[in-house]
């Protein structure tokens, strides 16, 4: 690595190694003070973090599950497209994994659910699917800088991505009391979360994929919409009210940035500026939020069901959630710290060799 390139690294290296600290200190506040200061409810027991760590699972295991399609297809990436590839994906997932900690309060309640081995439930399994998943990344690196990468690593590579978010999908899906995740829909839109944000790392690193990339953003689209039009006709008042209170309501906010950050905006810059890199910036802001406002519509459904007073659309506009700076401060500093992991990677233990 030149030295030039030393000093260009030096300004996100030092911004993540802060960002990062202060989220570290924002958990430790969390666990020792509690989950009240958070803005996690009985109602709300997933959040921002829990959102931010679909996103970062669904762009990284899409990224991992397109480098090992390279392995049979050569030009979707060269051996130095799928290296640096995969120096972002190994530590994404590491660090999307860490959200799972936050979520559960402390590590004590995360070593127990662990080491229960109940493998019947998804919460536990999903955990070791990304757990097993770090480990063929991090080995699926090491091959690519050895250049010992075949086809074999490269199925076992697409195979683990795929399972990781079917499975993340089947655990929405299991919560039957949500009727809004309680549907292959869950499972497919995952998937199509996973394609889109997979697409959109894929055309950073090499822009002459920019199709794929459009392709996967008409995709989410899609999904979209078709959440949009059968929660609206759906024969149920609550579900009626529920998608209002997505569309208009309390968790509007969340779905319009999607729809014109996550979408609309990267369709602009692709198609009319190529400035592809901020455009994947924002889908992956499009891809939080979408998680965001499913998971949240999703919890306040199920406490309306129950609790509700009045009319349903009264009732929702009561549900507004806006996520603590505590949870902010966390959940940055777990982006940080895969921005972290990645440039050590790439500068300091790779020294910048991407051949």
């Amino acid at each position: 690595m030149t030295n030039e390139a030393s000093k260009q690294s030096r300004v996100p290296l030092i911004v993540a190694a802060v960002l990062t600290c202060v989220g570290l200190g924002a958990w430790i506040m969390q666990v020792t003070q509690g989950m009240q200061i958070t803005a996690l409810t009985d109602t709300y027991i997933w959040g921002f973090s829990v959102a931010i760590f679909y996103a970062m699972m669904a762009c990284a295991a899409g990224l991992m599950a397109l480098c090992g399609f390279a392995e049979f297809k050569g030009s979707v990436m060269d051996r130095g497209e799928r290296k640096l590839a995969m120096m972002f994906a190994a530590p994404a997932m590491a660090a999307a994994g860490f959200l799972i900690i936050m979520d559960l309060g402390n590590p004590c309640a995360f070593f127990s659910l662990i080491t229960s081995l109940n493998l019947t439930s998804f919460t536990v399994l999903d955990f070791w699917a990304v757990l097993f998943c770090v480990i063929v990344a991090v080995v699926y690196l090491v091959m690519l800088a050895k250049g010992s990468s075949n086809k074999v690593i490269g199925t076992i590579a697409m195979i683990t991505a795929l399972a990781v978010i079917v499975i993340e999908g089947i655990m929405m899906a299991n919560n039957t009391s949500h009727a809004l995740w309680a549907s292959g829909m869950s499972v497919a839109s995952f998937l199509v979360a996973a394609f889109t944000g997979g697409t959109a790392l894929l055309a950073a690193i090499a822009p002459r994929h920019k199709n794929l990339f459009i392709a996967g953003l008409l995709a989410v689209s899609a999904i979209v919409l078709a959440e949009v039009v059968t929660g609206l006709i759906s024969g149920t008042d609550l579900s009626r009210g529920m998608m209002m209170a997505i569309v208009t309501g309390p968790f509007a906010p969340y779905f319009w940035i999607q729809v014109v950050v996550g979408i609309v905006v990267p369709l602009f810059l692709i198609v009319k500026t190529n400035h592809v890199i901020p455009a994947a910036i924002c889908t992956f802001m499009g891809l939080a939020c979408h998680k965001l406002w499913f998971v949240l519509a999703g919890e306040a459904e199920t406490g309306l069901a129950y609790h509700h007073i009045g009319s349903v659309a009264e009732s929702f506009d009561t549900m507004l959630y806006v996520p603590s700076l505590i949870e902010v401060c966390i959940t940055v500093g777990a982006l940080a710290l895969a921005v972290l992991a990645f440039i050590v990677i790439r500068d300091f233990i790779f020294k910048g060799d991407l051949r």
